[in-house]
């Protein structure tokens, strides 16, 4: 019997199913890592594992504003070859910065004492594998291979799982196994990944691939540095007024959310390659796309955060241990955070998508001045909870600009195809 579903539909749903099963897996990994060694270290030594990892977090920003993004939103349309091209010089592209990045952490641990010096080593050593997984995730997206990308995150899982498991029984406690165990299983599914691509690193022509790219990465990567960056490094200075379990607290209610980071990282993974694809897309679809999203993520977004903010201390002691009571009091603003941020998924989309980086990039001129100011007066006088707000605050009044430019984006596209439509004499 013939699906009443047209055909479109079911492969645009297909396509948006495995990309939120990718953003699981991905997801997953880290989360059962930071739960593991919020479980089994002090307070003090998880704030450590949490500078480290959001080093890796900021660096993989970095590479998706450089590298992946790029990827995605200009080759997305390209015929198989020359896309392949594109893959092996993206590749190249995020083994270079690994390699680079990664001598940089292990000097910085080599020069750190305690266990952020062993964290930051082993990340470093663990960075190129890891940057290589991530792109080979976003070219599968970018080429509408979801499944595949949920292949690669699936073995990374399969292999870190039972890895993680062996290393807890063996009281393996040292803060450098899990990490390890991590990047090592990271590489092994970034060689998978490059199999199924069929494309080698092209390291040679990197540099050159990196600069032809810079119409879209000189606004893409000031974009990241100036918001998220910005963020993460206003969560580090918490560690600098001498509280390194601040920086826990604020990790461990990430953890928490984590969930809703799965939803916006697949939201984005799977409508600005499907709107870059679709060069002909209409303003209407554009515009019903959007509303979809928001209404999505919106609801979503704030039944979770519902739930989370009413854990049971038990519920919450079981996953982070100590942690869990620093998590409890940055929760509420990190839950506004993670819900205005969510809402902001659907016009960030699509800007994204038609290629509209000096509007983007106009928003983060405001944003990120904001939140600086926002970080220098809270943190000194309130902490942890001081930045937690801080960036909450900033997603609030970032939300309004986000609207106005991508409804001002939808217009234009209404009026070029109206422009371009031939008239009947």
């Amino acid at each position: 019997m013939r699906s009443p579903i047209p055909v479109r539909v079911r492969q645009v749903a297909g396509r948006v199913s495995w990309t939120v099963v990718d953003q699981v897996l991905s997801a997953l990994s880290n989360f059962l890592l930071s739960v593991l060694v919020a479980r089994t270290v002090s307070a003090d030594v998880f704030g450590a594992f949490s500078m480290a990892f959001l080093i890796f977090t900021f660096l993989i920003g970095v590479t998706r504003a450089l590298i992946g993004q790029p990827l995605q939103i200009t080759f997305a349309s390209a015929e198989p070859a020359a896309f392949r091209v594109a893959t092996r010089s993206a590749l190249g592209a995020a083994v270079l910065v690994g390699v680079v990045c990664g001598a940089l952490c292990v000097l910085a641990g080599v020069l750190t004492g305690g266990e952020l010096s062993t964290a930051l080593i082993v990340l470093g050593v663990c960075l190129p594998g890891l940057l290589a997984q991530d792109i080979s995730r976003m070219a599968f997206f970018a080429r509408g291979r979801p499944a595949a990308a949920a292949g690669i995150d699936a073995l990374w899982a399969a292999l870190l799982f039972p890895a993680l498991l062996v290393a807890q029984l063996l009281g393996l406690s040292d803060i450098g196994w899990p990490l390890a165990l991590w990047g090592v299983s990271a590489l092994i599914a970034a060689l998978v990944g490059l199999r199924l691509l069929g494309a080698t690193p092209r390291v040679a022509g990197a540099a050159r691939w990196g600069w032809q790219q810079r119409p879209l990465t000189g606004y893409l990567l000031a974009e990241y540095v100036m918001t998220a960056g910005v963020g993460q490094i206003g969560i580090l200075a918490v560690a600098l007024t001498g509280d390194a379990a601040g920086v826990g607290s604020l990790r461990a209610a990430q953890v928490l959310l984590g969930p809703l980071g799965i939803l916006v990282a697949a939201s984005f993974l799977f409508a600005i390659p499907e709107i870059a694809r679709r060069p002909d897309i209409s303003a209407g679809a554009l515009t019903r796309l959007g509303l979809t999203m928001i209404s999505a993520m919106g609801g979503i977004t704030a039944v979770y955060c519902v739930v989370v903010l009413l854990l049971p201390d038990g519920v919450g002691l079981g996953l982070l241990g100590d942690t869990w009571s620093g998590a409890q009091t940055v929760l509420l603003p990190m839950s506004v955070t993670a819900f205005f941020a969510a809402l902001g998924t659907a016009p960030a989309s699509v800007l994204y998508g038609l290629g509209q980086a000096r509007k983007t990039f106009s928003i983060q001129v405001w944003k990120a001045p904001l939140l600086v100011v926002l970080l220098a007066v809270s943190i000194p006088l309130w902490g942890a909870v001081g930045a937690a707000w801080a960036i909450a605050v900033t997603e609030i009044v970032t939300l309004p600009l986000w609207l106005l430019k991508a409804r001002a984006a939808v217009r234009e596209r209404s009026a070029s195809t109206v422009a371009a439509t031939p008239t009947v004499q």
